[in-house]
């Protein structure tokens, strides 16, 4: 591989031009400027703010949205491990560890949205049914024995 010999000196002012374009967007506009369009373009691109794409901006469901970010999530874990050398002892370590722990709160809000979606299933057919049958007041009743049991509140 071919590296360029790069000194210390000339790091630090490339780096003034970048902080300088950072604070002043205009900073390569000035007629001042001695650089020649390339030099100002290379600049410009690593001084650009990376824009991000609001995720939640479209009409598609939040729950398929998360559900594709935990996706791209673990394909993107999945990419870096397979980046990793054996040389990268640290990292590899590190690597489990974060994906470990990562698809183990997955697991548990999945059984959480699980057992809330199966407990709200219930509880509409439950009132449907005791529409049907009950009074409105008998409902308020059995909703107010029932809210100490199981945190039902009557609506």
């Amino acid at each position: 591989m071919f590296y360029p010999k790069i000194r210390e000196d000339e790091i630090l002012k490339l780096n003034v031009v970048v902080k300088s374009l950072e604070k002043d967007p205009t900073y390569l506009d000035h007629p001042d400027c001695p650089y020649p369009d390339t030099v100002k373009d290379f600049f410009r691109k690593q001084a650009a703010p990376v824009e991000v794409e609001d995720l939640f901006g479209g009409d598609e469901e939040k729950e398929i949205l998360i559900d594709r970010q935990v996706e791209q999530l673990i394909n993107d874990l999945e990419a870096f491990s397979k980046q990793l050398t054996n040389a990268d002892h640290s990292e590899k370590l590190q690597y489990f560890k974060t994906k470990t722990t990562l698809l183990e709160k997955l697991v548990t809000m999945r059984e959480r949205v699980f057992n809330l979606k199966e407990l709200n299933e219930f509880r509409g057919t439950i009132l449907a049914f005791m529409d049907e049958v009950c009074t409105k007041d008998q409902v308020t009743e059995l909703m107010k024995r029932l809210d100490g049991i199981f945190g039902v509140t009557a609506e």
